[in-house]
């Protein structure tokens, strides 16, 4: 009885250990098999974040992009209009050393220039414009205290009221820069229509 005894409790034992060890294998497999799953949602997350973080740098970069090819397109049309701004003063250059052109364009800013004067005006022009602003005064009856040269203007007529008080300059720079902000719109649509 007492083999008997140890035999079953022996088997009973070996069931025990069998039980044990297929639920420790069945509490293992669910643990992997959670593990895996863990994983799986870890490593698709992790693969959504720089899924996303990549399409937000090449979103980035795009904008850059447009960014520094707007920027470069405006420099150089900006450089374009600033050409076309230098030739006109070099032309309006050129007509201030050909008198029979100039001539007739110094006596009219002469004109404009002393319309709101009331007596007799002070006349500062380039040295080489004294003379010729001299006889379109007296052809505009335009009563003078003096005409007078002045190194820095070139091309036009700045006059002064007696008193020195009132000053109008009206030369072909002053009057291509006062012009320039409401020409540049229209100079930019002749250049790049769109």
């Amino acid at each position: 009885m007492g083999s008997e005894l140890i035999d079953l409790l022996e088997r009973e034992a070996e069931a025990e250990r069998q039980r044990l060890l297929t639920e420790a294998r069945e509490r293992a497999d669910q643990v992997r098999q959670q593990a895996q799953a863990e994983a799986q949602a870890l490593l698709e997350a992790q693969r959504r974040r720089v899924a996303a973080a990549m399409e937000a740098a090449r979103v980035r970069a795009w904008g850059v992009a447009r960014l520094r090819a707007t920027s470069a397109v405006l420099e150089a049309k900006d450089e374009v209009l600033e050409e076309v701004f230098r030739r006109a003063g070099e032309e309006l250059d050129r007509l201030s050393r050909d008198p029979a052109r100039y001539g007739p364009v110094l006596r009219q800013l002469l004109r404009e220039a002393v319309e709101g004067f009331g007596g007799p005006v002070v006349v500062e022009c380039p040295e080489q414009d004294v003379r010729l602003v001299e006889a379109a005064a007296g052809e505009l009856g335009i009563p003078l205290v003096q005409v007078r040269p002045d190194s820095q203007l070139r091309a036009g007529v700045r006059v002064l009221s007696e008193d020195g008080r009132f000053v109008v300059e009206n030369t072909l720079a002053s009057r291509l820069q006062r012009a320039r902000q409401m020409l540049l719109g229209e100079v930019a649509n002749v250049l790049w229509r769109e």
